[in-house]
């Protein structure tokens, strides 16, 4: 579904990633942990074409991404950006809703101004995807009317309405109060129940844990460890990944 080879990214003349290979299956679920600034967030959008790489290749079912000019992206360069988010949905750590539009103004605007859905199929699409969230009676409602993790939930089904193949999650709760943490985190867990092909990027230990196929340890933009959860959590090889989990669940 995803194939990551020889990714380098530059800042400057600070390397973050120096050559990042990396295989995700259809309906894997992997779960990206690590210290803050190790580069789980960049990874992720270089995935979607949101951040711009200097070497290597990035496959997503079937399209390819590659290095390109930042100033001046070539006509080809920008369809194969166009056509990757199309296929790949990301949730961000803010929710980034259209503050003027209702919650299902939200989720409808993609379909039908991307994909040319009529409005009646995308509202009915969208009352469903509200549904599903727990959220349909809020269709009318805007984001200011809405708490923290019932915007988050509109954020996941405004990505869902437009029928990617695969959900990125960029911390996703780091935003939330404690107490919403976990109606998002509910919604997630019905998505790779359902065999979507999910990266998910965050700080949930437990949640990883439970949910994950396979954990992918960042550190200074290097992955230094995978494996099966299991393994991860109660018998990790690399030293620096003891030293992340005694941290994070200390905290």
């Amino acid at each position: 579904m995803i194939r990551i080879s020889g990714l380098h990214k530059y800042f400057g003349d600070q390397v973050l990633f120096s050559g990042v290979d990396l295989d995700i299956q259809k309906g894997e679920v992997v779960v990206l942990i690590g210290p803050s600034g190790s580069g789980k967030s960049t990874f992720l959008r270089c995935i979607n074409g949101l951040e711009y790489f200097q070497k290597g290749e990035i496959h997503v079912d079937g399209i390819e991404l590659h290095s390109i000019n930042r100033t001046r992206p070539g006509k080809k360069d920008l369809e194969a950006i166009r056509n990757v988010r199309l296929k790949v949905g990301m949730v961000f750590q803010q929710f980034n809703l259209f503050p003027h539009m209702t919650a299902l103004g939200n989720i409808i605007e993609g379909p039908v101004t991307v994909l040319g859905i009529d409005k009646a199929s995308a509202v009915d699409n969208a009352v469903a995807l509200l549904k599903r969230i727990n959220l349909e009676g809020k269709v009318d409602c805007r984001p200011e009317e809405l708490s923290g993790g019932e915007q988050q939930r509109v954020a996941i089904a405004r990505a869902l309405a437009m029928k990617p193949g695969t959900m990125l999650f960029d911390e996703p709760t780091s935003s939330l109060d404690p107490e919403m943490v976990g109606e998002v985190l509910s919604v997630i867990k019905d998505l790779v129940n359902d065999g979507m092909t999910t990266i998910i990027a965050t700080h949930e230990m437990a949640f990883a844990r439970e949910v994950a196929h396979r954990v992918i340890v960042f550190d200074k933009g290097e992955i230094i460890e995978t494996g099966p959860p299991e393994e991860i959590f109660t018998n990790p090889k690399a030293e620096r990944t003891r030293t992340f989990l005694r941290r994070i669940l200390k905290d």
